[in-house]
């Protein structure tokens, strides 16, 4: 299985947060939304992807406040 991924930080991402971030995954960093929250889109994560990236987002000190995910079967 794998994930569609939205995941909603707190504030701005920090430099090293975006550089270790888009080294490691395919990930589209929008702008802050209203009440300054920075929004990751994220395609084609298994389940250890998201937990290492949401471990990595905390190793930086960064608030994660949402994470929505929409899960589909893999077709061969």
């Amino acid at each position: 299985m794998t994930a569609r991924l939205r995941v909603t930080v707190a504030g701005p991402l920090s430099t090293a947060a975006t550089s270790a971030v888009q080294a490691r995954y395919d990930v589209v960093i929008g702008p802050r939304r209203a009440g300054d929250e920075t929004v990751l889109d994220l395609e084609e994560l298994d389940q250890s992807a998201i937990r290492g990236l949401l471990t990595l987002l905390w190793d930086f000190g960064h608030d994660v406040v949402a994470v929505t995910n929409e899960t589909k079967e893999r077709t061969s």
